[in-house]
């Protein structure tokens, strides 16, 4: 008989070297905060939808893709799908990454490298800059000018800066280091989650807001100055009242 060498029992060191690369490269996140998550990146990934409908009358009932068939042609793609299809598809594979994260959050092991890849914001900005494109490009647009993707943009940044400041550690080079916060970890943790929700929903409005103007507005950077403005004031009137 063949003898296999026994597998040697791992010390406690690399038990916890595998904890935290599960922890570091499985983006392991709180059960609120992953909750909170997958709704906002859910309803980012449907935004291209609000765009679809606005444009539905304008888009052809088939629309070239560019992909030739086996028959020659091109493969072409209903209106539906355009508009909603493709949007719906990026929400299922996004439910699909989360659910695939938490899993592996709850085994605390290292997700594959594909799954890392995408995360929790991979098909949001898909969604947004490519399936909105897309709507665009069929009904004879520029799928992506620099009106209509800075908005975009800026929303997709703003929601990732929220997700970030959600659960902020102080230890953190991106924080809000004020007074107000530095001396107290409530006052940190308060300001901090209520900066995360701010910009959270100030970035899908701003994405929502993009879809149904196609370019920024006095609107648009109004939200944004208020969103940015808000934890601050929150945070000292905080402190005011705490004294």
């Amino acid at each position: 008989m063949t003898n296999y060498p026994k597998k040697q029992k791992k010390t406690a060191e690399q038990l916890e070297a595998e904890r935290q690369g599960a922890k570091l490269f499985g983006k392991h996140v709180s059960e609120e905060k992953s909750r909170v998550l997958l709704v906002i990146t859910l309803l980012s990934c449907a935004a291209p939808m609000v765009l679809g409908v606005r444009m539905w009358s304008r888009i052809p009932e088939l629309v070239p893709s560019g992909l030739i068939g086996t028959n020659g042609q091109d493969d072409s793609i209903p209106r539906w799908m355009v508009a909603l299809g493709l949007p719906a598809l990026m929400c299922l594979l996004d439910f699909l990454a989360h659910f695939q994260l938490k899993q592996h959050q709850k085994k605390m092991t290292v997700p594959p490298a594909h799954v890392r890849l995408v995360g929790r914001w991979g098909f949001p900005i898909i969604s947004v800059l490519f399936c909105s494109g897309m709507i665009r490009q069929s009904v004879g647009a520029e799928p992506l000018t620099v009106v209509f993707l800075a908005p975009c943009v800026l929303g997709l940044l703003l929601m990732l800066l929220g997700a970030h400041m959600f659960d902020c550690p102080k230890t953190s080079h991106v924080a809000l280091r004020f007074s107000f916060t530095e001396g107290n970890d409530k006052n940190w943790l308060a300001v901090h989650r209520f900066a995360g929700w701010c910009w959270l929903v100030a970035g899908l409005l701003v994405i929502v807001a993009a879809m149904l103007m196609e370019a920024a507005s006095p609107v648009m950077a109004a939200l944004v100055l208020v969103a940015m403005a808000a934890p601050v004031l929150y945070g000292y009137t905080r402190a005011s009242r705490l004294g």
